[in-house]
C-alpha cells in the first residue's frame, strides 16, 4: 500500500500524449491552404522524397557521381543540402545519379559476405 501523499500514476491519462497545452502558431485558413498545398506538392516529386530521405553518404555518392560527368558543379558544403535548394540544371544531374545508381542494384548483388575477400586455388 501507497502511503505517500502523491497519488499513484493513472494508466489511462493520456493527458501527457495530447497538445492542448503546447502554444500553437496560429494561421489563417489561406495559410494553411497554402501549406497543405507546399507539402503535398513536395510529396509528389519522386527525387525530391527519395534525395531528401536519404543519409549524407548517398548525397555524397550521388553528388560525386554527378561531378563526373560535370566537374565542379557540386561543391563539399552541397552534401547536407535539400534537393529543393539546386537549381534544375542540378537537379538534373542528381536524377541522371540516382537513375545510375538504381541501375547499379541489377549488376551487383543485393549482398555480399565478407568471407568472399578470399580465393579458391
Amino acid at each position: 500500500m501507497n502511503n505517500s501523499s502523491t497519488p499513484a500514476p493513472n494508466k489511462t491519462d493520456v493527458s501527457a500524449f495530447n497538445n492542448a497545452d503546447m502554444q500553437t502558431q496560429k494561421m489563417t485558413g489561406a495559410e494553411c491552404i497554402n501549406r497543405f498545398h507546399k507539402q503535398l506538392s513536395a510529396t509528389n516529386n519522386r527525387a525530391l522524397r527519395t534525395f531528401n530521405k536519404m543519409s549524407s553518404d548517398f548525397k555524397f555518392t550521388v553528388l560525386t557521381l554527378a561531378n563526373r560527368s560535370n566537374p565542379g558543379t557540386f561543391q563539399e558544403r552541397d552534401i547536407g543540402e535539400p534537393f529543393e535548394s539546386f537549381d534544375e540544371s542540378k537537379r538534373l544531374l542528381i536524377i541522371k545519379a540516382m537513375n545510375e545508381i538504381s541501375r547499379w542494384g541489377t549488376i551487383i548483388p543485393r549482398f555480399i559476405s565478407e568471407f568472399d575477400k578470399k580465393i579458391t586455388e
